[in-house]
């Protein structure tokens, strides 16, 4: 993702900078040396100074309008027969549905560490909308869709939700109600990563406001199963877009990759993932690989940490390389791919509307 700076922004805040440098030399209280510049310019200069956080308010309110679409697709070998022979040929299948809702947060309750105890209720669900895209007429992909759209239905209904947000944004004690469960095979990264997604927060790092820093965070996971899986973590901080609020954009990547130790042949995952098949039909595999991504930009308020608008997205990938079959130069590849993606607008600047699917 590019990131793209108003060189008269730039401008400005280096010259006020320079201005404050100057007066606080010749020994002037910050509060003179930022008499002229803007709130915008208040905000950043005292959020750089320390670590951005979130402050609440017992009955404090909030509206967001959220937009989540889900993504299934499926690549590898298919078997044709034709008279007494069975051939190999490769087939894609892929599915998508989203849907709508209405999501209101109120702060319950303040704690002397600063936490809050949150209810979220949401409504205002629409329809799940589906998209069969370019394989509409393709039956297998049909029914992918077909799946997605029930599920998003059987969830989108009206709840409410109670959990506790730390002063760095972190939730704790979401139910897992709190996001369609989606069909995924264990480890389930994508669902739980899901059910933070969707709520109107954003983890605050410890790294001060200073649009352009940016940092990585090695992590370390240990996922049953996988053999020598590799995590890691980018943060940067982004110039907020323009308007009367001061705000700043959070750009956060993470990526968890493993081997899946022993894989070999055994029934396909609740994933709708199929084996190849040899000649035989009988389902063989000799390695499977799986990849997190996920990727989310926040745009946060500099005066008390609350989130404004955030757009974000997340995928696992399984490989698996199958067993050869005669005939094949190469040995045949099966993928299976499960992507979301999260859409958050508060409804101060955008509306939000009961019903409607876009």
């Amino acid at each position: 993702m590019r990131r793209v700076s108003g060189v008269s922004g730039n401008l400005t805040m280096r010259l006020a900078a320079a201005l404050a440098a100057a007066l606080a030399a010749i020994g002037l209280p910050d509060a003179v040396a930022l008499r002229g510049a803007t709130k915008s310019q208040q905000a950043t200069r005292a959020s750089a100074e320390k670590p951005l956080r979130r402050t609440f308010q017992a009955g404090d309110e909030a509206r967001y309008r959220v937009r989540l679409t889900v993504h299934s697709e499926l690549e590898g070998p298919g078997t044709v027969k034709i008279g007494s022979v069975t051939y190999v040929k490769p087939e894609r299948h892929t599915g998508e549905a989203r849907i709508t809702w209405n999501a209101t947060e109120r702060v319950t309750s303040v704690a002397a560490d600063g936490s809050a105890q949150m209810r979220e209720q949401l409504e205002g669900f629409a329809a799940p909308v589906a998209n069969p895209g370019a394989d509409a007429d393709d039956a297998e992909s049909a029914k992918l869709t077909a799946s997605l759209v029930r599920m998003l239905s059987e969830w989108g209904h009206a709840r409410t939700l109670d959990f506790k947000v730390a002063a760095n944004g972190t939730s704790v004690g979401i139910a897992a109600e709190g996001a369609p469960e989606l069909d995924e095979s264990a480890p389930h990264l994508l669902n739980l990563w899901l059910i933070h997604a969707l709520r109107p927060q954003a983890t605050l790092p410890e790294h001060p406001v200073r649009p352009g820093d940016s940092w990585q965070e090695p992590r370390q996971v240990h996922i049953a199963g996988w053999s020598n899986p590799t995590a890691g973590e980018t943060d940067e901080w982004m110039e907020g877009p323009p308007g009367d609020r001061a705000a700043v954009r959070l750009h956060v990547v993470q990526e968890i990759s493993g081997h899946v130790a022993g894989s070999g042949p055994k029934p396909a995952p609740n994933e709708g993932e199929r084996r190849g098949q040899n000649a035989d039909g009988a389902a063989q595999s000799s390695g499977r690989t799986e990849r997190f991504f996920a990727e989310s930009l926040s745009t946060i308020a500099l005066d008390d940490g609350r989130m404004l608008a955030a757009s974000r997205s997340a995928q696992k990938e399984i490989q698996e390389i199958l067993a050869p079959v005669e005939g094949l130069p190469q040995p045949p590849r099966f993928r299976a791919t499960l992507s979301v993606q999260v859409e958050i607008e508060n409804c101060v600047e955008n509306p939000c509307e009961a019903g409607g699917n876009r």
